[in-house]
Protein backbone atom coordinates (compact mmCIF):
# COMPACT_ATOMS: atom_id res chain seq x y z
CA UNK A 1 0.00 0.00 0.00
CA UNK A 2 1.23 3.52 -0.83
CA UNK A 3 -0.02 6.81 0.63
CA UNK A 4 1.25 10.13 -0.78
CA UNK A 5 3.83 8.06 -2.63
CA UNK A 6 5.23 6.38 0.50
CA UNK A 7 5.19 2.59 0.98
CA UNK A 8 3.08 1.80 4.08
CA UNK A 9 3.28 -1.55 5.88
CA UNK A 10 0.68 -2.45 8.53
CA UNK A 11 2.05 -5.29 10.62
CA UNK A 12 -0.02 -7.79 12.65
CA UNK A 13 1.19 -6.25 15.90
CA UNK A 14 -0.53 -2.97 15.04
CA UNK A 15 -3.85 -4.72 14.36
CA UNK A 16 -3.49 -6.59 17.66
CA UNK A 17 -2.84 -3.32 19.49
CA UNK A 18 -6.00 -1.77 18.02
CA UNK A 19 -8.03 -4.82 19.07
CA UNK A 20 -6.66 -4.48 22.61
CA UNK A 21 -7.75 -0.84 22.67
CA UNK A 22 -11.29 -1.89 21.70
CA UNK A 23 -11.42 -4.68 24.30
CA UNK A 24 -9.97 -2.61 27.15
CA UNK A 25 -12.12 0.48 26.53
CA UNK A 26 -15.36 -1.26 25.56
CA UNK A 27 -17.97 0.10 23.19
CA UNK A 28 -18.44 2.63 21.77
CA UNK A 29 -15.31 4.34 23.18
CA UNK A 30 -13.01 1.49 22.13
CA UNK A 31 -13.94 1.72 18.46
CA UNK A 32 -13.67 5.50 18.40
CA UNK A 33 -10.28 5.41 20.13
CA UNK A 34 -8.87 2.60 17.95
CA UNK A 35 -10.00 4.39 14.79
CA UNK A 36 -8.59 7.72 15.97
CA UNK A 37 -5.26 6.18 17.02
CA UNK A 38 -4.95 4.46 13.62
CA UNK A 39 -5.66 7.69 11.74
CA UNK A 40 -3.41 9.94 13.81
CA UNK A 41 -0.56 7.41 13.94
CA UNK A 42 -0.61 7.38 10.15
CA UNK A 43 -0.78 11.19 10.07
CA UNK A 44 2.15 11.35 12.50
CA UNK A 45 4.36 9.06 10.38
CA UNK A 46 3.37 10.85 7.18
CA UNK A 47 4.55 14.06 8.83
CA UNK A 48 7.99 12.51 9.33
CA UNK A 49 8.02 11.06 5.81
CA UNK A 50 7.01 14.30 4.07
CA UNK A 51 9.60 16.28 6.05
CA UNK A 52 12.26 13.72 5.12
CA UNK A 53 11.27 13.88 1.44
CA UNK A 54 11.68 17.67 1.49
CA UNK A 55 15.39 17.09 2.21
CA UNK A 56 15.66 14.76 -0.79
CA UNK A 57 15.43 11.54 1.25
CA UNK A 58 13.28 8.53 0.41
CA UNK A 59 11.00 7.23 3.17
CA UNK A 60 8.77 4.30 4.07
CA UNK A 61 6.25 3.79 6.91
CA UNK A 62 5.60 0.79 9.15
CA UNK A 63 2.86 0.48 11.77
CA UNK A 64 3.57 -2.04 14.54
CA UNK A 65 2.59 -2.92 18.11
CA UNK A 66 2.49 0.18 20.38
CA UNK A 67 4.10 2.38 17.73
CA UNK A 68 4.65 3.29 14.13
CA UNK A 69 7.83 4.51 12.54
CA UNK A 70 8.99 6.18 9.35
CA UNK A 71 12.43 5.12 8.14
CA UNK A 72 14.20 7.28 5.58
CA UNK A 73 17.34 7.16 3.45
CA UNK A 74 18.98 10.55 2.86
CA UNK A 75 20.70 11.35 -0.43
CA UNK A 76 23.09 13.79 1.24
CA UNK A 77 24.38 14.68 4.68
CA UNK A 78 21.58 16.19 6.77
CA UNK A 79 22.17 19.04 9.17
CA UNK A 80 21.21 18.69 12.82
CA UNK A 81 18.42 21.17 12.18
CA UNK A 82 17.04 19.06 9.34
CA UNK A 83 17.14 15.89 11.44
CA UNK A 84 15.43 17.69 14.33
CA UNK A 85 12.77 19.14 12.01
CA UNK A 86 12.01 15.65 10.64
CA UNK A 87 11.53 14.44 14.22
CA UNK A 88 9.33 17.44 15.08
CA UNK A 89 7.16 17.16 11.96
CA UNK A 90 5.36 14.00 13.14
CA UNK A 91 4.00 15.17 16.49
CA UNK A 92 3.62 18.70 15.13
CA UNK A 93 1.15 17.75 12.39
CA UNK A 94 -0.57 15.32 14.76
CA UNK A 95 -1.24 18.07 17.31
CA UNK A 96 -2.29 20.67 14.72
CA UNK A 97 -4.69 18.38 12.84
CA UNK A 98 -6.12 16.99 16.08
CA UNK A 99 -6.86 20.49 17.38
CA UNK A 100 -8.28 21.50 14.00
CA UNK A 101 -10.57 18.44 13.88
CA UNK A 102 -11.96 19.23 17.32
CA UNK A 103 -12.60 22.86 16.42
CA UNK A 104 -14.37 21.82 13.20
CA UNK A 105 -16.61 19.64 15.40
CA UNK A 106 -17.38 22.74 17.48
CA UNK A 107 -15.35 21.41 20.43
CA UNK A 108 -12.96 23.55 22.47
CA UNK A 109 -9.79 21.40 22.73
CA UNK A 110 -8.72 23.33 25.84
CA UNK A 111 -11.96 22.72 27.75
CA UNK A 112 -12.21 19.31 29.51
CA UNK A 113 -15.97 19.69 29.87
CA UNK A 114 -16.21 20.27 26.14
CA UNK A 115 -13.97 17.56 24.65
CA UNK A 116 -15.02 14.95 27.27
CA UNK A 117 -18.72 15.40 26.53
CA UNK A 118 -18.73 12.89 23.65
CA UNK A 119 -16.90 9.64 22.83
CA UNK A 120 -15.78 10.89 19.42
CA UNK A 121 -14.28 14.17 20.64
CA UNK A 122 -12.61 12.51 23.63
CA UNK A 123 -11.04 9.87 21.37
CA UNK A 124 -9.75 12.50 18.94
CA UNK A 125 -8.41 14.62 21.82
CA UNK A 126 -6.42 11.66 23.18
CA UNK A 127 -5.22 10.31 19.81
CA UNK A 128 -4.34 13.72 18.37
CA UNK A 129 -3.11 16.51 20.68
CA UNK A 130 -2.36 14.41 23.77
CA UNK A 131 -0.35 11.63 22.14
CA UNK A 132 1.35 14.26 19.98
CA UNK A 133 2.45 16.18 23.09
CA UNK A 134 3.42 12.90 24.76
CA UNK A 135 5.76 12.25 21.82
CA UNK A 136 7.61 15.49 22.54
CA UNK A 137 8.77 14.33 25.99
CA UNK A 138 12.60 14.36 25.75
CA UNK A 139 13.26 10.63 26.17
CA UNK A 140 13.90 7.90 23.62
CA UNK A 141 12.32 6.36 21.62
CA UNK A 142 10.00 9.37 21.44
CA UNK A 143 10.57 12.17 18.96
CA UNK A 144 11.35 14.51 21.82
CA UNK A 145 14.27 12.23 22.70
CA UNK A 146 15.54 12.42 19.12
CA UNK A 147 15.33 16.22 19.20
CA UNK A 148 17.11 16.30 22.57
CA UNK A 149 19.80 14.02 21.14
CA UNK A 150 20.41 16.45 18.28
CA UNK A 151 20.74 19.32 20.77
CA UNK A 152 23.22 17.33 22.89
CA UNK A 153 25.09 16.48 19.70
CA UNK A 154 25.95 20.17 19.30
CA UNK A 155 28.04 19.98 22.47
CA UNK A 156 29.07 16.29 22.21
CA UNK A 157 29.44 15.58 18.47
CA UNK A 158 28.41 12.05 17.55
CA UNK A 159 27.38 11.21 21.14
CA UNK A 160 23.91 12.75 21.44
CA UNK A 161 21.80 9.67 20.75
CA UNK A 162 24.03 7.39 22.83
CA UNK A 163 23.75 9.75 25.80
CA UNK A 164 19.96 9.91 25.43
CA UNK A 165 19.80 6.10 25.22
CA UNK A 166 21.46 5.90 28.63
CA UNK A 167 19.44 8.68 30.24
CA UNK A 168 15.98 7.75 28.95
CA UNK A 169 15.21 4.50 30.85
CA UNK A 170 16.40 5.99 34.15
CA UNK A 171 14.38 9.19 33.67
CA UNK A 172 11.27 7.22 32.67
CA UNK A 173 11.54 4.85 35.63
CA UNK A 174 11.87 7.77 38.05
CA UNK A 175 8.88 9.51 36.44
CA UNK A 176 6.82 6.31 36.69
CA UNK A 177 7.58 5.93 40.42
CA UNK A 178 6.76 9.60 41.02
CA UNK A 179 3.43 9.30 39.18
CA UNK A 180 2.46 6.19 41.14
CA UNK A 181 3.24 7.91 44.45
CA UNK A 182 1.37 11.15 43.64
CA UNK A 183 -2.35 10.40 43.57
CA UNK A 184 -3.28 13.16 41.12
CA UNK A 185 -0.69 11.90 38.63
CA UNK A 186 -1.54 8.19 38.81
CA UNK A 187 -3.66 8.21 35.61
CA UNK A 188 -0.53 9.35 33.74
CA UNK A 189 1.53 6.43 35.06
CA UNK A 190 0.14 4.30 32.23
CA UNK A 191 1.98 6.49 29.72
CA UNK A 192 5.24 6.08 31.63
CA UNK A 193 4.64 2.32 31.76
CA UNK A 194 4.20 2.18 27.97
CA UNK A 195 7.41 4.15 27.57
CA UNK A 196 9.26 1.73 29.83
CA UNK A 197 7.96 -1.21 27.78
CA UNK A 198 9.22 0.42 24.57
CA UNK A 199 12.59 1.17 26.14
CA UNK A 200 12.94 -2.37 27.48
CA UNK A 201 12.07 -3.71 24.02
CA UNK A 202 14.76 -1.46 22.60
CA UNK A 203 17.34 -2.74 25.10
CA UNK A 204 16.33 -6.42 24.97
CA UNK A 205 16.26 -6.47 21.18
CA UNK A 206 19.78 -5.11 20.90
CA UNK A 207 21.45 -8.54 21.06
CA UNK A 208 19.15 -10.39 18.60
CA UNK A 209 19.22 -7.41 16.24
CA UNK A 210 23.01 -7.46 16.32
CA UNK A 211 22.96 -11.22 15.74
CA UNK A 212 20.69 -10.76 12.73
CA UNK A 213 22.98 -8.03 11.44
CA UNK A 214 26.10 -10.10 11.86
CA UNK A 215 24.58 -13.27 10.36
CA UNK A 216 23.41 -11.46 7.22
CA UNK A 217 26.69 -9.59 6.77
CA UNK A 218 28.85 -12.64 7.46
CA UNK A 219 26.81 -14.77 5.06
CA UNK A 220 27.30 -12.17 2.32
CA UNK A 221 31.09 -12.28 2.61
CA UNK A 222 31.30 -16.06 2.96
CA UNK A 223 28.82 -17.17 0.34
CA UNK A 224 28.18 -14.13 -1.84
CA UNK A 225 24.50 -14.28 -0.88
CA UNK A 226 23.41 -11.89 1.91
CA UNK A 227 21.14 -13.08 4.71
CA UNK A 228 17.73 -11.62 5.51
CA UNK A 229 17.63 -8.14 7.05
CA UNK A 230 14.75 -6.12 8.48
CA UNK A 231 14.69 -2.33 7.86
CA UNK A 232 16.41 -0.17 8.98
CA UNK A 233 19.11 -2.86 8.92
CA UNK A 234 21.28 -2.80 5.79
CA UNK A 235 24.43 -4.52 4.61
CA UNK A 236 27.66 -2.64 5.26
CA UNK A 237 28.94 -0.06 2.77
CA UNK A 238 32.05 -2.24 2.51
CA UNK A 239 30.00 -5.10 1.06
CA UNK A 240 28.31 -2.74 -1.38
CA UNK A 241 31.69 -1.25 -2.35
CA UNK A 242 33.11 -4.77 -2.78
CA UNK A 243 30.29 -5.60 -5.20
CA UNK A 244 30.80 -2.35 -7.10
CA UNK A 245 34.55 -2.92 -7.51
CA UNK A 246 33.86 -6.43 -8.81
CA UNK A 247 31.51 -4.97 -11.41
CA UNK A 248 34.09 -2.37 -12.51
CA UNK A 249 32.44 0.65 -10.84
CA UNK A 250 35.44 1.77 -8.80
CA UNK A 251 34.46 5.44 -8.35
CA UNK A 252 31.02 4.43 -7.12
CA UNK A 253 32.64 2.03 -4.64
CA UNK A 254 34.77 4.79 -3.12
CA UNK A 255 31.75 7.11 -2.98
CA UNK A 256 29.73 4.52 -1.03
CA UNK A 257 32.36 4.22 1.72
CA UNK A 258 33.08 7.95 1.97
CA UNK A 259 29.38 8.93 1.83
CA UNK A 260 28.66 6.58 4.73
CA UNK A 261 31.62 7.99 6.66
CA UNK A 262 30.25 11.52 6.16
CA UNK A 263 26.74 10.51 7.30
CA UNK A 264 25.13 10.81 3.89
CA UNK A 265 23.69 7.28 4.01
CA UNK A 266 21.08 5.88 6.38
CA UNK A 267 20.64 2.42 7.86
CA UNK A 268 22.17 0.30 10.59
CA UNK A 269 24.94 -2.05 9.50
CA UNK A 270 27.31 -4.61 10.95
CA UNK A 271 31.09 -4.36 10.37
CA UNK A 272 32.61 -6.68 7.73
CA UNK A 273 34.25 -8.97 10.29
CA UNK A 274 33.83 -12.03 8.05
CA UNK A 275 35.55 -10.38 5.08
CA UNK A 276 39.06 -11.58 4.34
CA UNK A 277 41.86 -9.03 3.82
CA UNK A 278 41.96 -10.15 0.18
CA UNK A 279 38.25 -9.28 -0.22
CA UNK A 280 38.71 -5.86 1.39
CA UNK A 281 41.99 -4.94 -0.31
CA UNK A 282 40.62 -3.80 -3.72
CA UNK A 283 38.27 -1.36 -1.98
CA UNK A 284 40.88 -0.16 0.52
CA UNK A 285 43.41 0.53 -2.26
CA UNK A 286 40.99 2.99 -3.81
CA UNK A 287 39.66 4.52 -0.58
CA UNK A 288 43.02 5.16 1.08
CA UNK A 289 44.21 7.58 -1.63
CA UNK A 290 40.97 9.58 -1.26
CA UNK A 291 40.78 9.48 2.52
CA UNK A 292 39.53 12.87 3.79
CA UNK A 293 40.57 14.61 6.99
CA UNK A 294 38.35 13.42 9.88
CA UNK A 295 35.43 15.75 10.60
CA UNK A 296 33.28 16.25 13.73
CA UNK A 297 30.26 15.34 11.61
CA UNK A 298 31.69 11.96 10.58
CA UNK A 299 29.98 8.84 11.92
CA UNK A 300 32.13 7.46 14.71
CA UNK A 301 31.00 3.89 14.00
CA UNK A 302 31.97 4.20 10.34
CA UNK A 303 35.31 5.81 11.20
CA UNK A 304 36.12 3.03 13.71
CA UNK A 305 35.33 0.35 11.12
CA UNK A 306 37.54 2.16 8.60
CA UNK A 307 40.43 2.18 11.09
CA UNK A 308 39.93 -1.54 11.71
CA UNK A 309 39.80 -2.33 7.98
CA UNK A 310 43.04 -0.38 7.44
CA UNK A 311 44.63 -2.39 10.25
CA UNK A 312 43.40 -5.73 8.92
CA UNK A 313 44.68 -5.02 5.39
CA UNK A 314 48.24 -4.44 6.61
CA UNK A 315 48.24 -0.66 7.04
CA UNK A 316 48.72 -0.21 10.82
CA UNK A 317 50.65 3.04 10.30
CA UNK A 318 47.86 4.62 8.26
CA UNK A 319 45.24 3.23 10.66
CA UNK A 320 47.05 4.58 13.76
CA UNK A 321 47.53 8.03 12.23
CA UNK A 322 43.94 8.28 11.01
CA UNK A 323 42.52 6.75 14.19
CA UNK A 324 44.35 9.19 16.47
CA UNK A 325 42.81 12.10 14.55
CA UNK A 326 39.36 10.49 14.75
CA UNK A 327 39.77 10.04 18.51
CA UNK A 328 40.69 13.72 18.93
CA UNK A 329 37.21 14.56 17.60
CA UNK A 330 35.07 11.71 18.94
CA UNK A 331 36.79 10.49 22.15
CA UNK A 332 35.64 7.02 21.14
CA UNK A 333 36.96 4.23 23.34
CA UNK A 334 36.60 1.76 20.47
CA UNK A 335 38.87 3.90 18.30
CA UNK A 336 41.40 4.20 21.15
CA UNK A 337 41.55 0.38 21.40
CA UNK A 338 42.17 0.12 17.65
CA UNK A 339 44.94 2.74 17.74
CA UNK A 340 46.53 0.78 20.61
CA UNK A 341 46.47 -2.39 18.49
CA UNK A 342 48.05 -0.57 15.55
CA UNK A 343 50.75 0.97 17.76
CA UNK A 344 51.56 -2.46 19.21
CA UNK A 345 51.69 -3.96 15.70
CA UNK A 346 54.23 -1.27 14.78
CA UNK A 347 56.34 -2.23 17.81
CA UNK A 348 55.60 0.95 19.79
CA UNK A 349 54.55 -0.73 23.04
CA UNK A 350 54.85 2.46 25.09
CA UNK A 351 52.39 4.28 22.87
CA UNK A 352 50.12 1.23 22.80
CA UNK A 353 50.05 1.09 26.61
CA UNK A 354 49.15 4.78 26.75
CA UNK A 355 46.31 4.29 24.28
CA UNK A 356 44.95 1.39 26.33
CA UNK A 357 44.94 3.61 29.40
CA UNK A 358 43.11 6.27 27.39
CA UNK A 359 40.57 3.67 26.24
CA UNK A 360 39.94 2.58 29.85
CA UNK A 361 39.22 6.18 30.83
CA UNK A 362 36.91 6.84 27.89
CA UNK A 363 33.57 5.30 26.91
CA UNK A 364 35.05 1.94 25.87
CA UNK A 365 32.87 -1.02 26.86
CA UNK A 366 34.78 -2.85 29.63
CA UNK A 367 33.96 -6.26 28.12
CA UNK A 368 35.27 -5.20 24.70
CA UNK A 369 38.45 -3.75 26.19
CA UNK A 370 39.05 -6.83 28.35
CA UNK A 371 38.44 -9.34 25.55
CA UNK A 372 40.74 -7.42 23.20
CA UNK A 373 43.45 -7.14 25.84
CA UNK A 374 43.54 -10.86 26.54
CA UNK A 375 43.05 -12.14 22.98
CA UNK A 376 44.64 -9.68 20.52
CA UNK A 377 48.01 -11.07 19.39
CA UNK A 378 49.46 -7.55 19.17
CA UNK A 379 49.14 -7.21 22.96
CA UNK A 380 51.17 -10.33 23.86
CA UNK A 381 54.15 -8.28 25.09
CA UNK A 382 51.94 -5.68 26.73
CA UNK A 383 50.15 -8.20 28.94
CA UNK A 384 53.30 -8.54 31.05
CA UNK A 385 53.54 -4.83 31.88
CA UNK A 386 52.49 -3.97 35.47
CA UNK A 387 50.02 -1.25 34.47
CA UNK A 388 48.34 -3.56 31.94
CA UNK A 389 48.22 -6.39 34.49
CA UNK A 390 46.49 -3.97 36.88
CA UNK A 391 44.11 -2.87 34.12
CA UNK A 392 43.14 -6.46 33.29
CA UNK A 393 42.62 -7.19 36.98
CA UNK A 394 40.41 -4.09 37.37
CA UNK A 395 38.34 -5.00 34.31
CA UNK A 396 37.87 -8.55 35.59
CA UNK A 397 36.75 -7.21 38.97
CA UNK A 398 34.30 -4.82 37.32
CA UNK A 399 32.82 -7.72 35.34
Amino acid sequence: MRILGFPVQIRPGFVLFMLLIVVVNGQPMGSWLAGSVTLFTLVHELGHAVAARRTGATARISLDFLAGYASFTPTRALTRGERASIALAGPGIQIVLGMAALMVMGVNPLSPDDYASDYSSLAIWWAGPMIGLFNLIPVLPLDGGTIAGEIIDIFKPGRGRAIMARISPVATALAFVFMVLVEDLRPLAAFAAILLVLQMQMVSSRTPVRRGHSDAEDQAWRSGRPGVLVPPQVLSPWWEAHQLVNSGREEAAVAVVLDDLAGRRAGQWWPPHAATPAQLEPVVQRVVVRLPEPSPSDRTHSAAVLVDVLRRTGRPDVAAHYGSRVFALSRSGQVAILVARCSAALGDVENAAQWLTVAARSDAEPTLLLSTLVSAPEFARLRERPEIVDLIRALNSAG
